[in-house]
């Protein structure tokens, strides 16, 4: 009985061998398939613009003059979009770019720009077809039927370098962590202030609006451009920096000064300084959760 009990320990101690063996294999080679490769981990980095705008009433005679990314005093996004190489623009629209005191700024131009409003969402039970065709139909006003006021997007995008990762690599092509001076912003910038935290900026800018408009109408404006760098990790990765104004303006003629923020440093890097965005699995215990070398 003692022999067997023997048996039987050293073959659970031998099982508990292999399968601590296996796990550190394992471990191994996740953390290898989890750390980028020098000359094998490629970093792709993308500019995109992005502009989104809502209007309760009908507006006529429009132009709109409003902030493009810019460096070296141009903007490659500006001259995408004047010579309809962007995405969602309207046929009956005309974007060009005009300087301001010296600054590239897109010039959209409309005879008309006319509220949408859509229908709610169709409910579907899972696993069942809708009963017949579904048509959707569109108005120019509010009503029961169509409550839903949507935006019109465009915009355009930009390719940047690409890199492979090396081991003196931080952010990728893209300087993500300190884009004002080396990369496109926004434009023009004024009052320029940092927050404590050294990554997020606040600013004012101006814009410009001239139409035809109903008393009370009123504009929503989205402009959103930015920069990231992209690689592939066991899963897709990123960094990235956001440039971005969000304002409600009334249909009057004239400039307005409106704000903005930059916000730098988001996402993830393969040197371990902190990142404002979300956290991020660390592959090294005692390392910054951002740090993945």
């Amino acid at each position: 009985m003692k022999r067997r009990t023997k048996i039987i320990a050293y073959a659970l101690g031998a099982l508990a061998v292999i399968v601590l063996v296996l796990l550190l294999a394992g471990a191994a080679l996740f953390y290898q398939a989890a750390t980028p490769q020098e000359g094998k981990t490629e970093i792709a980095g993308t500019y995109r613009y992005d502009v989104s705008l809502t209007t309760d009433a009908v507006l006529r005679n429009v132009t709109l003059i409003i902030p493009l990314p810019v460096h070296n005093d141009t903007s490659a996004i500006g001259e995408i979009l004047s010579e309809s190489g962007g995405y969602g623009v309207p046929d009956d629209w005309n974007l060009s770019v005009r300087r301001q005191n010296g600054t590239p700024m897109l010039v959209v131009a409309a005879a008309n720009i006319t509220p949408i409003y859509a229908p709610l969402p169709i409910a579907v039970t899972a696993g069942e077809e809708p009963a017949g065709a579904v048509k959707v139909t569109y108005s120019s006003a509010y009503s029961d039927a169509t409550p839903i006021l949507l935006p019109y997007s465009f915009g355009a995008a930009v390719e940047a370098d690409s890199t492979y990762y090396t081991a003196d690599l931080d952010a990728g092509p893209i300087d993500t962590k300190h884009p004002l001076d080396t990369e496109p912003v926004l434009a023009p910038k004024g009052n320029l202030t940092p927050a404590a935290d050294g990554r997020r900026y606040a600013y004012d800018t101006p814009l410009y609006l001239s139409c035809d408009a109903p008393a009370g109408a009123n504009l929503t404006l989205s402009i959103r451009f930015s920069g990231s760098n992209e690689w592939w990790l066991l899963g897709w990765s990123s960094n990235a920096y956001t440039d971005q104004i969000l304002t409600e303006i009334q249909a009057k003629d004239g400039w307005r000064s409106v704000g903005g923020t930059l916000s730098t440093g988001e996402g993830r890097y393969f040197q371990g300084e902190p990142s404002s965005s979300p956290r991020f699995f660390s592959l090294q215990s005692g390392k910054d959760q951002n740090d993945i070398r």
